[in-house]
């Protein structure tokens, strides 16, 4: 990508010159003296546009890699049994060998839907890889649960789900204490079934503090997290939010 940002402004340095009548000197051997501002000017978006995706392409290609090596195994074990069937010793099998193969088959598909979505995904800046998703921790301006949602539209994403203990336990570790923050949850269609705004479907983790939800004053229909337990608030109040970039479907 670099390569294309320097040639970009090695053509519109030359094209400024041979509309002026003028010879372009614009080399990039030596950009500031050569070039002066226009072509350094010509660069700093593009320069500024790939330092701030780095950090997220280094670890998007992490999750990538670890994607493939699970692939890698599993497409070893499909080889392995495929070979064994084609000498006609399956109908030797336990049944649970039979089920498991049938298992891998089926995660070896998965697989490898998630690597062409991860192709297609571009994470967006200021997202942080915590556990095995990017998220995005507003901690610096508070609003509404519906504004917290619109944020986190404007960035390509979505206000956070939460999908386990373990992606709990590795965003809790990222919030300051006693901070209040919003997640996608909430139970404005129906009483006491939570669902995800963003994909309408019913939530399948919780981790609710001793006497939640209650809906007081019948007034209590959105989800926000304290210290890594979950209330149910007015979806009205102030506070900070979590966003994902995915849209539910990676994992």
């Amino acid at each position: 990508m670099l390569k294309f940002a320097l040639l970009f402004s090695l053509v519109a340095c030359n094209s400024i010159g041979s509309l002026s009548g003028l010879q372009s000197v614009c080399l990039l051997e030596d950009p500031i003296n050569q070039c002066g501002n226009f072509c350094m000017t010509s660069l700093a978006p593009m320069l500024n546009h790939i330092r701030q995706h780095q950090d997220a392409w280094a670890a998007n290609d992490i999750l990538i890699k670890k994607t493939e090596e699970r692939l890698d195994r599993i497409e070893g074990l499909l080889t392995a049994l495929k070979h064994l069937r084609q000498k006609g010793l399956e109908d030797t099998w336990p049944q649970d060998l039979k089920a498991k193969l049938h298992r891998l088959e089926s995660q070896q598909g998965d697989l490898l839907k998630r690597l062409e979505k991860f192709d297609r995904k571009i994470v967006p800046p200021n997202f942080e890889l915590i556990g095995s998703r990017f998220f995005y921790i507003e901690g610096e301006t508070r609003k509404n649960w519906s504004a917290a949602a619109n944020s986190c539209q404007q960035m390509g994403a979505q206000l956070a789900v939460i999908r386990n203990e373990e992606e709990l336990k590795a965003l809790k570790a990222k919030l300051p204490r006693d901070r209040i923050y919003w997640l996608d949850l909430n139970d404005l269609e129906t009483e006491g079934e939570f669902k995800s705004s963003a994909t309408g479907k019913l939530a399948t983790f919780f981790k609710w503090r001793a006497g939640q939800p209650n809906n007081s004053n019948g007034s209590q229909h959105c989800v926000d997290i304290l210290d890594g337990l979950m209330y149910d608030n007015k979806c009205e109040s102030l506070s900070y939010f979590i966003c994902q970039s995915d849209d539910g479907s990676l994992l």
